[in-house]
C-alpha cells in the first residue's frame, strides 16, 4: 500500500450547491483550463453519459468514468486522462452549504495504482488549484451563462386603436413574468419607451441549474398572452461579454 497522502483542495465559491454542482459537472468545457490541463490541448471536454470526455477533431480521449453521482452533493470518478482505466486514480468532489455559499472540496487518492505514486500526487498537488481557481472564477462570469432578450409587441388579436395593458389577457404576461422571477430567470422587464405603444422588453437568464431551458418556446407557449395573440415576442440571444 502507498504511504503517499491523498490531496485535498478546497474552494468557497459564492453560489448555492446547486448551482455550484450544474457548473461543475454540466458545464466543465467552460471553464477547465484545457490549454495547460489536458490531453491534445487543443480539443473540449465534457460529461458523456457515464464518461468525461476529451475530444479534439477525430481525436478522443477518455479523462474518467462516474462512479458516483448525488447532485447537489458528490460527484465521484475513477480519473486516468490519457492513460488506460487499470491506472486510474480516484477524484471525490463534494459540496456543501455554507451560508449564501458553497465549500467545494475535492479529494485525489488511490495514488499506490500508479508507477510513481509520489511523482503523480505531487503533480497533481499543483494542477487542482488552477482547476479549482478557473471554477471560482467561472462562477460570478456572466459569459458562463445563457442571456435572452424578450421584445414584445402588440400583436394580431388586439383590437384596434386599443392599448395592451387595458387588456385583462395582460395579466397573463404579468403572470409569466412573475413564474420567470420566481424560478430565478428574470432579470429586468418593462415597456419600452419611445418606441411602439405596447412595446416592451424582458431580460432572461439562463445559468446552468436551469439545465437545457428552451426560452423561444416557453415565451410563445407559457406567456398565455402571447399564445393567444394580445402580444408577439421575438426571442433574441444575447452574448454577454462584459459583467459587473
Amino acid at each position: 500500500m502507498s504511504t503517499v497522502r491523498p490531496v485535498r483542495r478546497q474552494v468557497l465559491v459564492a453560489a448555492p450547491p446547486a448551482r455550484a454542482f450544474a457548473l461543475f459537472t454540466g458545464r466543465i468545457g467552460t471553464w477547465w483550463p484545457l490549454d495547460s490541463l489536458s490531453v491534445f490541448g487543443d480539443g473540449a471536454v465534457a460529461f458523456e453519459g457515464d464518461r468525461l470526455v476529451e475530444r479534439a477533431g477525430d481525436r478522443v480521449a477518455v479523462w474518467a468514468e462516474v462512479t458516483a453521482w448525488e447532485p447537489p452533493d458528490r460527484v465521484e470518478l475513477s480519473w486516468h486522462p490519457g492513460k488506460d482505466a487499470d491506472a486510474a486514480t480516484r477524484v471525490r468532489v463534494t459540496f456543501e452549504s455554507e451560508g449564501e455559499g458553497t465549500l467545494v472540496t475535492l479529494e485525489h487518492d488511490g495514488w499506490e495504482r500508479l508507477a510513481d505514486p509520489a511523482a503523480a500526487a505531487e503533480e497533481y498537488g499543483h494542477g487542482w488549484p488552477q482547476v479549482l481557481d478557473r471554477f471560482a472564477a467561472a462562477i460570478d462570469d456572466p459569459r458562463g451563462d445563457r442571456w435572452f432578450a424578450l421584445l414584445h409587441r402588440p400583436g394580431p388579436a388586439l383590437p384596434d386603436g386599443a392599448s395592451i395593458f387595458a387588456q385583462p389577457e395582460f395579466q397573463e404576461h404579468l403572470a409569466f413574468l412573475g413564474r420567470l422571477h420566481d424560478r430565478g430567470l428574470l432579470v429586468a422587464a418593462g415597456p419600452v419607451l419611445g418606441g411602439e405603444d405596447g412595446a416592451g422588453m424582458a431580460v432572461v437568464r439562463v445559468r446552468p441549474e436551469h439545465g437545457d431551458l428552451d426560452v423561444p418556446a416557453l415565451a410563445a407557449e407559457d406567456d398565455r398572452c402571447v399564445a393567444l395573440g394580445f402580444l408577439e415576442v421575438d426571442v433574441r440571444p444575447w452574448r454577454v461579454m462584459v459583467g459587473a
